[in-house]
């Protein structure tokens, strides 16, 4: 069974058994970034299940189906995902957004925040580009969570979209959801289930030594990092199943424009 695996400490609770210690046997982690493993995930199966941004899910509801409800989503901020702007976001007009390559559905949550909330429309898109290229530049992952600690050079307005969809629609946001091939055996389906479940309640006992670990990593205080963990929302909920069915509607209307940077 090939299980994707984000490169986001966001996910560590998934497969903390996984990674320290449990050995089930028949299972090969495939890392990526979520725009990654949705190509995976829509080249014939590539990958047997994982988190898959929601902008990918929605493409792949023929082949793949939710896995027990669990997914990847915020309350109200999400610590990582995150436009860094040298202006306000109500200034954007006319000016260049830098996007990384590695997101599928922050990118259409980006555009969603700035056009719908803010009203700006006329802005020019780059994809990766070189900083210096931008009044603004999103950021997701472990690469967020550093730069909202340090700070990015001189762009000095932060917006985390997780606040900003909490702020303006009420309800959490989810940003990928566990999706499994539809035609992988429902004992497999279970028993991959139980690992990541399980995984889940190990690692709450366990989070400070985890939490040491990663601050060693990303040179950011292990608090810092437990703060970030509990931002999360593993198992979905009915409010955020009316927050992907608010967002999938919004969405329908962006049409992706954005010019190839680096």
């Amino acid at each position: 069974m090939k299980l994707a695996r984000m490169p986001y400490i966001n996910v560590d609770p998934f497969y903390y058994t996984l990674e320290h210690g449990l050995d089930p046997g028949g299972i090969e982690l495939v890392t990526g970034y979520p725009r990654q493993i949705g190509r995976l995930a829509g080249g014939q199966g590539s990958i047997d299940a994982g988190p898959i941004s929601v902008m990918d899910y929605l493409g792949l509801k023929h082949s793949y189906e939710p896995l027990a409800g669990m997914c990847v989503a915020v309350q109200e901020k999400a610590g990582s995902v995150t436009l860094f702007s040298r202006v306000r976001a109500e200034e954007l007009n006319g000016r260049t957004v830098g996007i990384t390559s590695q997101t599928s559905t922050s990118r259409v949550l980006l555009r969603i925040v700035l056009e719908q909330r803010y009203g700006v429309r006329s802005v020019r898109y780059l994809d990766q580009p070189d900083e210096k290229e931008v009044d603004a530049y999103l950021f997701i992952g472990n690469s967020a969570l550093v730069n909202v600690y340090h700070g990015f050079g001189d762009f000095k307005h932060v917006y985390d979209l997780g606040e900003e969809w909490y702020e303006w629609t009420g309800l959490p946001f989810v940003f990928a959801v566990w999706a499994t091939r539809k035609a992988l055996p429902d004992s497999e389906k279970e028993r991959l289930g139980s690992i990541l479940s399980g995984s889940l309640d190990v690692f709450w006992r366990s989070e400070k030594a985890m939490a040491e670990e990663r601050s060693t990593e990303l040179r950011v205080p292990a608090a810092f990092i437990e703060n970030y963990w509990h931002l999360f929302i593993y198992k979905q909920t009915p409010a955020i199943d009316r927050s992907l069915e608010l967002f999938t509607g919004h969405a329908q209307h962006i049409k992706e424009v954005l010019t190839h940077g680096r």
